[in-house]
């Protein structure tokens, strides 16, 4: 379903399997890789995090984190030059 953009039916079926088996770290990953496609920056931490902890080690989930960051920083940059020219607007 993440492969066909289906974010929507992607993180009910990976939430589904997270019900039953909460350390399903394969779930977790395509939980936050959903929530990053949607901007939902916060809950893929969330779920990143929790993947980390389970297995320290996956590459695959560590390289995700790192893309999440690079997200983050990208988001707050926007904001910064959004709500910056908003002030100068006002000031002006």
């Amino acid at each position: 379903m993440l492969k066909l953009r289906d974010y929507k039916q992607t993180e009910k079926l990976c939430t589904k399997v997270l019900e039953l088996e909460s350390t399903n770290v394969k779930a977790l990953y395509r939980r936050a890789q959903t929530y990053m496609h949607v901007a939902d920056l916060d809950l893929a931490e969330r779920d990143i995090k929790k993947a980390l902890e389970i297995y320290p080690d996956n590459m695959e989930v560590k390289l995700g984190y790192k893309t999440l960051k690079e997200k983050a920083k990208e988001y707050n940059k926007k904001d910064v030059m959004f709500y910056g020219n908003m002030f100068a607007k006002l000031h002006a």
